[in-house]
């Protein structure tokens, strides 16, 4: 079966996810991580409530086997996952856009290094920098 294997691999693509977001400076490859990692998840409960029979079913079906019927909330969650996380997804770019215009870089340890800079000057001065 083609789904056969869809948790083991949105549990490893996570666990990439999460090593990615460690390991990155790059502010655009972070929310690329981050966005992934969502996806991940989102893909993990979907398969947990997968199954071949729709969860609506009349009085007259025989219910030998109920591990074919499909769970409903999975579904119904995720759902509303993957609109919280498009809302999200919306306020990051909009976060990364006024940052880039402010710094003119995406880099976390340079903007870091600026914030810095701009805070001993806010405090001290011109004349008492570094």
């Amino acid at each position: 079966m083609i789904f056969r294997y869809l948790e083991v691999f949105s549990i490893i693509m996570f666990f990439i996810c999460i090593f990615g977001l460690i390991t990155c400076n790059n502010i655009v490859k972070s929310i690329i991580f981050a966005l992934m990692m969502q996806t991940a998840v989102i893909m993990f409960w979907l398969t947990i409530g997968r199954g071949s029979i729709p969860p609506i079913i009349d009085n007259t079906a025989l219910l030998d086997n109920t591990s074919y019927i499909a769970d409903p909330l999975p579904q119904a969650l995720m759902l509303t996952a993957i609109i919280i996380g498009i809302s999200v997804t919306a306020v990051i770019i909009t976060m990364l856009n006024t940052l880039f215009r402010k710094h003119l870089m995406t880099d976390w340890k340079a903007m870091e290094k600026a914030e810095d800079e701009a805070f001993k000057e806010s405090l001290y001065g011109d004349h008492l920098k570094d």
